[in-house]
């Protein structure tokens, strides 16, 4: 698992991301941004905290690829991914609501009726930092007992800290479940287009809108307690005023350990194209309990200008990255 799908997005590896991101399509609210030196950290903050958050995949409360939709999803208790998985196979006839408690306090209640599965967060805290409030609707397609296919519905305001994530749109979802305790659980979230609004200590400060997103998600909870992702998908900006196509190039891992967890990946790089054929490379050295080489840092940016080459490292951790987020370029 170690390529990028091409799905939904179909990038076409390298040339054609950064064709794709030379030329605007009509759906992009925003015109291609040419990446440089100057906007590097800026671009990377966007591509790693704010739309890492904005509906993907791990506990990260500021960190890369996180969301509330992955957020809420590891809130439900095992039995609602068996119940998802258990309509899949037919009728079920047990319609009815289950409200459950989440890790440290609110509820998540289930409502069954039909092949349409809705919940709803009602001051969902997930973790010391992470507060989920809204809904997902899933509708159930038929498959088979460990796998199903979905298409889903939200509307979400997920909290992390001072910052705040309200987010909508609708995906379709394919979900194979874990059955035995040895089990990976995956989910491939496809779609065209998520809405995501951050705020900082109550202020909007970016207006995001993801498009053409195609993202996998792996957690290996027995065999190495780890979250590998890869993903494709475009990003219109309100603060960057640009639009850029974000993918991996190689997987994003993160440590899923309960004791001791981490707020951000220790592996990964990811590739973004912009305007004239720029790009910039983003290499995760570590999370934030790595200690760097003097001179270095916890993660390694490089600009391609658009001559094919890229420039010399620029670094930064994990702390600059969200400071960013909160604060603005």
């Amino acid at each position: 698992m170690s390529k990028p799908r091409h799905s939904i997005l179909s990038p076409a590896l390298f040339a054609a991301v950064a064709l794709a991101a030379a030329g605007c399509s009509s759906g992009n609210s925003q015109p291609p941004l040419p990446l440089s030196e100057s906007n590097a950290t800026s671009v990377a903050a966007e591509a790693l905290i704010t739309t890492g958050q904005s509906s993907f995949t791990v506990q990260l409360p500021g960190g890369v690829i996180t969301t509330g939709v992955a957020a809420a999803l590891r809130s439900l208790p095992p039995r609602a991914a068996q119940r998802l998985t258990a309509l899949a196979t037919g009728p079920q006839n047990a319609d009815g609501t289950m409200t459950t408690a989440c890790p440290v306090s609110g509820t998540a209640t289930v409502t069954t009726a039909g092949t349409m599965v809705t919940y709803t967060f009602n001051a969902c805290v997930q973790d010391a930092s992470t507060k989920i409030e809204g809904s997902l609707q899933f509708t159930v397609k038929q498959s088979s007992t460990n796998q199903v296919a979905l298409s889903a519905t939200f509307d979400l305001t997920v909290t992390s800290g001072a910052l705040s994530f309200a987010e909508s749109g609708g995906y379709t979802i394919a979900l194979t479940a874990a059955q035995n305790p040895t089990d990976d659980t995956r989910y491939e979230l496809t779609g065209d287009r998520l809405d995501v609004a951050l705020s900082a200590g109550g202020v909007v400060r970016d207006e995001v809108t993801l498009s053409s997103f195609d993202v996998v998600i792996d957690q290996q909870l027995t065999s190495t307690d780890q979250q590998v992702q890869h993903f494709t998908y475009d990003v219109d900006s309100s603060r960057l005023k640009g639009h850029i196509t974000v993918m991996t190039t190689q997987d994003v891992q993160q440590s899923i350990d309960p004791i001791q967890p981490t707020q951000y990946p220790f592996a990964g790089q990811i590739l973004v194209a912009g305007a004239n054929h720029t790009r910039l490379q983003i290499t995760i050295l570590g999370d934030e309990t790595f200690t760097p080489p003097a001179g270095q840092g916890q993660i390694e940016l490089e600009i391609d200008p658009g001559t094919g080459t890229f420039g010399a490292p620029i670094w930064t951790s994990w702390a600059e990255l969200s400071a960013m987020v909160a604060v603005g370029p």
